[in-house]
């Protein structure tokens, strides 16, 4: 006779086969049921699977450090369905409110934008976040440059739903508009409590760190310490910030030089502890071109540094760091061709480099520099590898606009910022690989065969159509005053791959782009309230409810065979269309309810 064997069910599993099981659960609603379905099941859930979906859905996005992971996975989950459906509120960003001015220590009412230039201001950005004891209890520290001035903003996002924002401005006596402009900027991660530290360098040749008092604080001390520059103007800086090295500071000086040194806040002033002189290209005459010049620099790796230069045939330059500095020569030299370009040597061109960006690992940090992007002259955004003999792995065409800026959000999307039309270029580089859809989540809308696939590569216009945004004049801080209608999309930044934010420097302004959905009535409540009518007219001002009065209408389209433009309607406009929340099945499933044309898309 036989014996009945013992039933073994799902809690019977060991810890690490049900993290298995678990990493292919596709939803967060998937993993929410699991942890209802019993008590030991719960502990698990809370202990283990909230994890394991942050890691196996969102592999290059994901925290490796987090207070909650489930909190976590609602917060990648929102946002990545707000990046899918090309939902996000753009507006201007510029000191208001709580303003101390330094040097000094004076509180003003309202901030002024810098004069005398002959055009508006080239900001320069930074921007990180710090996480708290609860996932909903962070700091975000915000510099951007206005001509000589610096401005920081620091929001405190507390628990219970409040925010407090702060601003500190800096500006030298006997700073110049134009002469002293900031031509570089760079927070520093590990400040003191009530100081922050920021690394500044001007198209005068001042290179600085400086410590300024947080807005708030007891301290009103402002501390300089200099870096040596012989005079030569700072046209771009990297600042390594690494856990495990010291602070480390590249400089471009002057048409060609590039500088390292070591960062010591107790330091009044430091020399460059090695430097190289880029030598040019000899032009057919045997002569050195005369427009070659060193664009950018970037720290891929605490070990290599990426220089940009041009005009030149290998405009992408790598040198390595060791304990005596940097080493003369470089290590490889990247041209702009593909293999194939290369069968035709009688095409050689010459570009410039002028951004450099390393590529983020799959597991939040930042990668051993083997692999890293570029953006050139020639408005083609390519992929580089150390490892490999080709000099370009891949491609991301844009057009005929120069790329001045890149922000890669892990290994998900690529941001660029271009030279022409304001113009912001989003690219999926997943190569195919989907680790997360918000419709999975929604079978019906999935399968729906009159829901339009959207391309995954798509174009934003960093102009406002709204008149009250570009009529020159308007009383408003946040209007149209002084902005140009056209300008480069100078430079790039978001506090984290996992914040809904990106900021993006244009001519004579800083504009914030939130990914959200103005109308969702359950948004990210790390970050966001539900907007409606009535939220905006209760009396008060509420930081996290988004006010329509400050919400600029963007134009799209997306870089397929399917170009047709959409213009996003205001939140009040939205909000007539859908008074109760009603949403055109068609539009649900792809693309969020602002955008006027969307249903045109395919037809």
């Amino acid at each position: 006779m036989e014996t009945s064997r013992p039933k073994t069910n799902l809690t019977d599993l060991p810890p690490e086969l049900l993290n298995h099981i678990t990493g292919y659960l596709p939803t967060a609603s998937s993993i929410a049921s699991l942890d209802r379905t019993s008590r030991s099941l719960h502990e698990f859930v809370e202990k283990n699977a909230w994890k394991t979906f942050t890691q196996t859905r969102f592999p290059s996005t994901w925290p490796q450090q987090s207070p909650s992971y489930k909190d976590t996975a609602r917060s990648l989950t929102t946002l990545s369905k707000a990046w899918e459906k090309r939902a996000f509120v753009g507006r201007y960003t510029e000191p208001r409110g709580d303003i101390t001015a330094f040097p000094g220590g004076k509180h003003i009412d309202r901030w002024k934008r810098p004069r005398g230039q002959t055009i508006g201001f080239t900001p320069q950005l930074d921007v990180y976040e710090e996480v708290g004891g609860t996932w909903r209890d962070r700091t975000e520290i915000l510099a951007f440059s206005a001509g000589a001035e610096v401005c920081i903003r620091r929001t405190k996002r507390q628990h219970d739903g409040t925010e407090i924002v702060k601003w500190t401005t800096y500006r030298p006596h006997s700073a110049a508009e134009g002469k002293d402009d900031i031509t570089a900027l760079h927070l520093v991660r590990k400040s003191e409590d009530d100081h922050q530290g920021l690394l500044t360098g001007t198209a005068n040749g001042d290179l600085q760190l400086l410590s300024i008092p947080r807005a708030g604080s007891s301290g009103q001390d402002l501390s300089i310490s200099y870096f040596a520059t012989n005079g030569l103007p700072v046209r771009s800086t990297s600042l390594l910030q690494d856990d495990n090295h010291p602070l480390l500071l590249a400089a471009n000086l002057g048409e060609a030089r590039l500088a390292l040194y070591s960062v010591d806040p107790g330091q009044p002033k430091t020399t460059a502890s090695s430097q190289v002189d880029i030598q040019p290209p000899l032009r057919a005459d045997g002569n050195p071109a005369s427009t070659h010049r060193a664009w950018v620099t970037s720290f891929l790796s605490p070990s290599r540094l990426g220089v940009g230069v041009g005009p030149s045939e290998d405009p992408i330059h790598i040198y390595t760091i060791d304990g005596a500095g940097l080493y003369p020569k470089a290590l490889r030299k990247f041209s702009l061709q593909n293999d194939f370009e290369k069968s035709f040597p009688q095409q050689k061109t010459t570009s410039s480099a002028y951004t450099i960006v390393p590529l983020p690992s799959t597991v939040g940090s930042t990668g051993d520099g083997n692999v890293f992007l570029s953006g050139a002259y020639d408005g083609i955004i390519r992929l580089h590898d150390m490892r490999s003999n080709r000099d370009v792995e891949q491609t991301y065409a844009a057009d005929d606009s120069p790329i001045y800026s890149l922000l890669p959000r892990g290994r998900e999307k690529l941001v660029a910022g271009t030279s022409r039309h304001n113009l912001l270029k989003v690219f999926d580089m997943r190569l195919g690989a989907k680790c997360y859809s918000y419709l999975d989540a929604s079978p019906a809308a999935a399968g729906d065969p009159g829901i339009i696939d959207l391309e995954k590569d798509f174009n934003v216009f960093l102009r406002p159509n709204n008149s009250s945004f570009t009529v020159r004049g308007s009383n408003n801080w946040s209007q149209g005053r002084n902005r140009p209608t056209e300008s480069s999309v100078y430079s790039l930044a978001s506090p984290s791959a996992h914040s809904p934010y990106i900021y993006a420097g244009v001519e004579n302004a800083i504009m914030s782009l939130a990914f959200t959905e103005i109308l969702d009535p359950r948004p990210d409540p790390v970050f966001f309230e539900p907007w409606s009518a009535q939220a905006e007219s209760r009396p008060g001002f509420n930081t996290r409810v988004i006010q329509s009065k400050e919400v600029l209408g963007l134009a799209m389209y997306e870089q397929g065979a399917n170009m047709k433009l959409c213009v996003q309607r205001s939140p009040w406009e939205t909000w007539r269309a859908n008074p109760q929340g009603r949403r055109n099945r068609r539009e649900q499933g792809r693309l969020d309810e602002r955008w006027k044309g969307a249903a045109e898309f395919g037809s």
